[in-house]
């Protein structure tokens, strides 16, 4: 019996991490990760998280960026707003990136990335209000990942999830 490899899922820190061997497959994230990730934390634009191994915690196997996002009220079916309030655009955390190395594949390790982003998200929206997290998915594999989680489809790039949805997941998940 193979036991799970155990992961810490922390802050991008590039000098303790090596970004120059990620390799996720997809040339724009791997390139996002090794020259853009930390500078877009040094401006405060977003927030990149990396899963390392513990055997290996300059490794990284994945990672995650989160931002402040919102969205516009009228992008929303009716169905939706007819209970909300009657704002122009509501609150919402944006799931940026979110990939895996291919050294990792089979690991299990979108569906860690995905629940740690999860767990960030509800904390934050306790703190400060957030209606939902938004992503906008690369390419079709990537947009059946996320509808695998409950994600849906709010226009033609962009797809959703409600905060109360995400706490409804983790309560079901929890052990």
């Amino acid at each position: 019996m193979s036991h799970p490899r155990r992961y810490l899922i922390e802050p991008l820190d590039p000098l303790k991490q090596r970004r120059e061997e990620f390799d996720c497959g997809v040339e724009a994230l791997n390139d996002y990760l090794k020259k853009r990730a930390r500078k877009e934390m040094d401006a405060g634009l977003s927030v990149c998280f990396v899963a390392v191994p513990e055997s290996d915690p300059g490794c990284i196997a994945g990672f995650y960026t989160l931002s402040a996002a919102t969205i516009l009220t009228t992008t929303l079916p009716e169905t939706v707003t007819k209970k909300l309030p009657r704002y122009g655009e509501f609150p919402a955390i944006l799931l940026g990136r979110l990939a895996r190395s291919i050294a990792f594949k089979g690991q299990g390790l979108g569906e860690r990335l995905m629940m740690s982003a999860f767990v960030r998200a509800a904390h934050a929206a306790e703190d400060v209000a957030s209606w939902a997290i938004v992503t906008d998915p690369k390419d079709e594999n990537a947009r059946r990942f996320y509808k695998d989680f409950g994600f849906s489809e709010l226009g033609a790039n962009r797809l959703l999830i409600t905060m109360k949805q995400v706490k409804t997941l983790l309560w079901s998940k929890a052990p």
